[in-house]
Formats: C-alpha cells, structure tokens, sequence
C-alpha cells in the first residue's frame, strides 16, 4: 500500500527554487519517492496558486521565467484536493486553535482528514502545533 503524505507550498517551493537553502534535498526526495510511486504526495487545491504567486513575487526570476517556472508547476502530479466549503470551514476552526492564516490551516486541515502526515518547511508557522498527525518539519 502507498502511504499518504500531504505536502504544503513550502516543500513544493523547494522543488522548483535554484536559490541554495536548507531543505531541498529533503523534499527533492519526497518529489522522487512520489515520482517512483513510492508514496502519494496530496495537496489542498490551493498549492498552484501559492507557488504562482511565490515565483511571481520572487526577487530571483523575472517574468518569463516564473512564466515558464508556473507552467512546469502542474508536472509534479500531486494529487490535489478540492477546498470544499467543510474542509474551508474546518481549516478556519484550525486557524482559531492554532493562530494560524487559513491558507497554512488548510493543510493541516487536510492532512487530519486524510489521517497522515503534514510536510513543511515552515517551521515559523507549523513548530508549535499540537495535532493528531505528524507534522515533518523539512
């Protein structure tokens, strides 16, 4: 059986960023593992849009390149969950609990509901949190 693992902007952000920073490797081996069928890396549907709008904002590429950068994003075949109005309502309740933006309570949200683990490289936001998965700091 392949093991479930839901993966947030920040891990994804390592699988298309040249700048060297700590944690690439480590998610560059979640990307490979999921390429190999090794495990299943899931998403809320949001992931596209929060990687658009990091390439988009980065002081590194200029317009083209985050162009072509988003257009390789859909390449990575992560399987990506719709934000349904529950799973909206529930990720808000996260957000109260745990102080956190809607957008990072979201996967949370659905790693809980899928029962496996959150993988992050955001370390500021998701350090603290108490909850019934694993949460991988990268």
């Amino acid at each position: 059986m392949v093991k479930l693992t839901v993966v947030d902007s920040s891990v994804a952000y390592k699988w298309i960023c040249s700048v060297d920073e700590g944690g690439v490797d480590a998610a560059g081996a979640l990307l490979d593992a999921h390429e190999t069928g090794t495990i299943l890396l899931a998403a809320p549907d949001i992931l596209h849009v929060e990687l658009a709008n990091v390439v988009r904002n980065s002081p590194y590429l200029d317009e083209d390149e985050s162009v072509t950068i988003v257009e390789e994003i859909a390449h990575f075949a992560v399987e990506l969950m719709p934000s349904t109005p529950t799973r909206l309502s529930r990720a808000v309740r996260l957000s109260y609990k745990h102080g956190l933006p809607v957008y990072d309570a979201l996967f949370l949200q659905l790693a809980e509901e899928l029962d496996c683990p959150l993988v992050t490289a955001d370390r500021k936001a998701f350090a603290h949190i108490d909850s019934p998965v694993e949460i991988r700091l990268l």
